[in-house]
């Protein structure tokens, strides 16, 4: 029986794995400086976890390393043999630079494009995507501290401190 090409009975989360390029990804990460201080934690595994992150709906560090630990098994075959912790996920977050993540998404569109595009004839890329940015959508609190100085209670002791 010949294999398919379509993806029909697979995992949705093996499905896009499938599309990604372990050794561009790794490029990538080297050539924005992503794998400078890593010990294995790699952007390809940081990028898997993310993925998996995504795809399960997990909202903070604690949920994405439990999911992790739960699944170890299933995923070892992606290079994850280890507990990943939440602050080796943390720190990866923070220092990790996003221009690697933006280079792999230009690659992942230039190679995918054409099934992609509604109109599959033409080979320029549109004007969109020249203009297209990724932006970090975290919280930022910039005046909390200037707002709320003077309202609520002394931590140690408990006097209002209006």
């Amino acid at each position: 029986m010949p294999k398919s090409t379509h993806f029909s009975g697979q995992p949705l989360y093996g499905q896009v794995i499938k599309l990604l390029d372990k050794s561009k990804i790794l490029d990538f990460s080297r050539k924005n400086g992503g794998e400078r201080y890593t010990k294995r934690f790699n952007c390809w595994i940081h990028l898997t976890v993310m993925l998996y992150a995504v795809m399960m709906r997990f909202d903070s560090l604690r949920e994405i390393t439990a999911g992790l630990l739960a699944e170890t098994h299933r995923l070892s075959h992606l290079g994850i043999t280890f507990k990943i912790g939440r602050s080796t996920l943390a720190d990866a977050n923070k220092r990790r630079p996003e221009a690697i993540f933006e280079a792999i998404y230009r690659d992942l569109y230039a190679t995918y494009r054409h099934v992609l595009s509604p109109d599959s004839r033409s080979g320029k890329t549109p004007k969109w995507m020249k203009r297209l940015h990724i932006i970090d959508s975290t919280t930022i609190t910039l005046f909390s501290n200037l707002l709320f100085k003077g309202v609520g209670r002394h931590p140690k002791t408990g006097k209002n401190t209006l």
